[in-house]
């Protein structure tokens, strides 16, 4: 992301056009008091080339100036998709309304008559300031919820996030989730007997069916881990069911993979089984990283048992704990999807870095629910 999320960090460029020395002089004078960074040019040739050559913040424009007029540099500026979002005020002692009407339909924000006063030349020049750095804020705030998140969220999450101030999305927070693990079952080894374009294939395939399933429980696809992934459920938005949620997608991610493994052998494609693990409890969530590269994660011991849990999973297994089974438990909200699953005591286990023996359970689809 820009600047712009945070507030511009570099005094606003304004170029400033008019084909009489002495009104750049003093409309220059004025301006540089607020300590804008002024740039001057005395025709529209002149005008465009500075403009190409380092886009300003806002033009002053004169209209009538020998050569191309202002009308003319404006349209050649709404025609360049690299210009065509900077604002234009047009400066004119042209007071008719034949005059004004013509600035704003080729593309102008604003028109100030001459002579003007320095007031009112700085507060509009503010105002429309102030809009520009609001609209790129927007259109960077957009773009980064959609590359960050769009590919691991229904589209009808990214348009809820829009709505949402930025900070409040990337703040790292304490919250209660639930994280979903899956992994390939040898695939490893698998890798090595095919050619990459094999392995791609199969790997795009494969989370092809998982987004899926992922995004149509509500939940979000953190990120991709080679033959596997994490996801979230409870985050970026609140849900007070998620680890339901995460049970169904769990439970529904395993009767895809299996067709998807029947497809695969059908067509005598590479495939491999899968092992999921979940946990929720509570975590720590939110954006990290630099300003050119965040990521959008959860951190902590929940994230590092649903890690362990997947990894002692067997071969079409979903592994998880006592406490993640209670939670899925509650009252569902009305209208909310359920799976038909019950749950198999798998004993106690030990897990590299977490101190604790912890009481894993098993998840068994069924065609009646037992939950």
């Amino acid at each position: 992301m820009t600047d712009n999320t945070v507030g511009q960090t570099e005094a606003p460029n304004i170029l400033v056009v008019d084909d009489t020395p002495a009104n750049l002089q003093l409309l220059s004078g004025m301006l540089k008091e607020r300590r804008y960074r002024i740039r001057a040019a005395i025709s529209g040739d002149l005008a465009l080339q500075a403009a190409r050559n380092e886009p300003p913040d806002l033009i002053l424009l004169d209209i009538k100036m020998p050569g191309m007029d202002g009308y003319e540099v404006c349209r050649h500026l709404k025609n360049d998709e690299k210009l065509r979002d900077i604002p234009v005020i047009f400066l004119s002692s042209l007071d008719e309304m034949k005059d004004k009407v013509k600035a704003f339909n080729v593309g102008g924000v604003d028109y100030i008559t001459k002579p003007y006063r320095f007031e009112e030349v700085q507060a509009r020049v503010e105002t429309h300031l102030t809009l520009k750095a609001a609209r790129e804020y927007l259109k960077d705030k957009n773009r980064f919820l959609e590359y960050t998140f769009s590919r691991f969220v229904s589209p009808e999450v990214i348009e809820a996030m829009k709505q949402k101030p930025i900070a409040d999305l990337l703040k790292m927070e304490r919250c209660e989730l639930t994280i979903l693990f899956a992994d390939l079952r040898g695939f490893t080894s698998l890798a090595n007997e095919l050619t990459p374009e094999e392995v791609q294939e199969t790997l795009n395939s494969f989370l092809e069916v998982m987004v899926a399933r992922v995004q149509e429980t509500g939940g979000m696809m953190d990120k991709f881990l080679g033959d596997g992934f994490m996801a979230l459920f409870g985050a970026p938005f609140r849900q007070a069911d998620h680890a339901r949620r995460a049970m169904n997608a769990a439970v529904s991610i395993q009767l895809a993979h299996s067709e998807w493994i029947k497809k695969r052998s059908a067509g005598k494609l590479a495939c491999r089984p899968l092992g999921i693990g979940l946990a929720a409890g509570e975590t720590v969530v939110g954006a990290y990283g630099t300003r050119n590269r965040m990521e959008y994660t959860a951190l902590g011991h929940v994230v590092n048992l649903a890690s362990r849990l997947c990894g002692a999973a067997e071969a079409g297994e979903i592994l998880t704990t006592p406490h993640t089974r209670e939670a899925a438990q509650c009252e569902a909200p009305s209208g909310a999807s359920r799976c038909a699953f019950s749950f198999l005591p798998k004993g106690k286990m030990h897990f590299k870095n977490i101190q604790e023996t912890v009481e894993v359970i098993s998840i068994i689809p069924e065609e009646t629910s037992h939950d």
